[in-house]
């Protein structure tokens, strides 16, 4: 019978370390990271392609206008 006060990662695992703040064991923290870091990078990838050239243009613009 489990305590209240224990904690269980989403695999199963019973968290004992009280520092844990995530809820997850070391191994589904890590895939969970992984998962972020794709995610995240796949939305930049995503957003330099939708909105790239038209931020490239914008800087030509305003460094044009410097110049003169």
């Amino acid at each position: 019978m489990r305590n209240k006060t224990e904690r269980v990662c989403l695999c199963g695992r019973i968290i004992i370390d009280p520092k844990n703040k995530t809820g997850l064991c070391p191994k589904c923290e890590k895939t969970a990271e992984n998962v972020l870091t794709f995610t995240s990078l796949a939305a930049l990838g995503f957003w330099a392609k939708k909105y790239g050239p038209k931020v490239i243009k914008g800087v030509g613009n305003i460094i044009k206008s410097l110049k003169k």
